[in-house]
């Protein structure tokens, strides 16, 4: 039972510890009453509270606020200027009163310190609004605590402001991840960004997460446009290759062109096309020990030097060719007459299973045995008889 004298001589006491009695004495009345007190007893109790709020020091209000802030029916006009407070009496409001509105906490966060803005982010439960003006104005630990609090809700607009603000911090993309209401366009947006310790776990999430269903949909994608750029550049290779068959594109280009990118099977293919020789074999000799039966075909078939030059580094690339050898093998590409290498190259045709050297037309007769080798002498010796 109260003692209404008690509480009458602690209202004339002006001291700080009076009114540090007056107030504990006061919310020991609020308090205790419980399910019974009618809103008129906490209108007059916010009234008497906030008429002495600002004379009392911050050890008094940090008692009122832990414990007021469990109050659902607590003076509302109270609870908005203890969550204003220094960050010790305003933490437990913050954190937990349930009379703060979303209103209340939007225009608080709107003016907050970061400290402040921690605990909002903290709550049990926040809404877009409130999460809205968090990710707006918080920095790194804002943003984190707010991401892996599952009680946040976010806009669509602030999930993508996350992902933009956390480009380098791996602790809000970690928590970003583990969100099953991550929106799909945020998902795509936070994709690029992720190391590849973060991508190995979203690949352990359930089927359900986007962001699963973004990566998947990401190789998928990048699975095709690699088979359509391949297939691209195969058919301008290909165009490319029947332009110079035709006469219509010069041969120097497209070797340099395939040889500088390294395009062996582009370039075995080109100067298999223009000798009529297969594919396979050309290949073959491109990085084979010797360079004789390249040069041979390479002058056979008009490369210019500047182009061969090209072949010679690609090969040397392969092969390890120190520049002795190769200026070696430019002086021997240099020395040689196209007219003599295309004489060599019929013969090399002629020959052409000893080099790997097989013509289309070889490759579709079947080829007869050969002729046992008869010595001239026993040759003569035979047609007289």
């Amino acid at each position: 039972m109260f003692n209404l004298g008690k509480l009458a001589e602690l209202a004339r006491d002006h001291s700080a510890a009076g009114r540090k009695s007056l107030i504990c004495m006061l919310t020991d009345l609020f308090v205790s009453a419980g399910d019974d007190r009618d809103e008129q007893i906490s209108l007059l109790f916010g009234d008497i509270v906030l008429k002495v709020l600002g004379q009392l020091e911050e050890e008094t209000r940090i008692i009122l606020s832990k414990r007021m802030c469990g109050e659902k029916d607590a003076p509302h006009e109270l609870m908005v200027k203890l969550a204003q407070d220094t960050l010790v009496v305003a933490e437990p409001v913050l954190e937990q009163s349930p009379v703060l509105s979303s209103e209340d906490l939007v225009t608080i966060a709107r003016t907050a310190s970061m400290e402040h803005l921690g605990v909002i982010a903290g709550r049990e439960t926040i809404d877009k609004s409130v999460t809205s003006v968090l990710v707006d104005r918080g920095d790194a630990r804002v943003l984190s605590k707010v991401t892996e609090n599952k009680g946040a809700h976010f806009a669509d607009a602030s999930f993508l402001t996350l992902v933009e603000k956390a480009r380098t911090n791996t602790k809000i993309q970690a928590a970003l991840i583990d969100r099953q209401d991550l929106t799909e366009e945020a998902a795509k947006a936070l994709l690029p960004f992720l190391t590849e310790e973060l991508k190995e776990r979203v690949a352990a999430l359930g089927a359900d997460n986007s962001l699963v269903q973004v990566l998947a949909q990401r190789a998928a994608l990048e699975v095709a446009a690699r088979s359509q750029k391949l297939e691209e550049a195969r058919e301008q290779s290909n165009a490319l290759i029947r332009d110079v068959v035709n006469k219509k594109a010069k041969i120097g280009d497209a070797v340099i062109l395939f040889a500088r990118s390294d395009r062996t099977a582009e370039l075995g293919m080109l100067l298999a096309k223009v000798s009529d020789l297969p594919p396979a074999a050309v290949s073959q000799l491109l990085f084979s020990t010797s360079d004789k039966p390249l040069v041979i075909l390479c002058k056979a078939n008009g490369v210019p030097p500047e182009a061969y030059k090209e072949i010679l580094t690609m090969r040397a690339r392969r092969l390890r060719i120190g520049g002795l050898e190769l200026n070696a093998a430019i002086q021997r590409y240099a020395v040689l007459s196209e007219e003599g290498a295309k004489r060599s190259l019929e013969v090399l045709k002629k020959s052409g299973a000893s080099f790997g050297l097989k013509t289309s037309a070889d490759t579709t007769v079947s080829e007869a045995p050969p002729k046992k080798k008869v010595p001239f002498a026993s040759s003569r010796s035979s047609s007289s008889n």
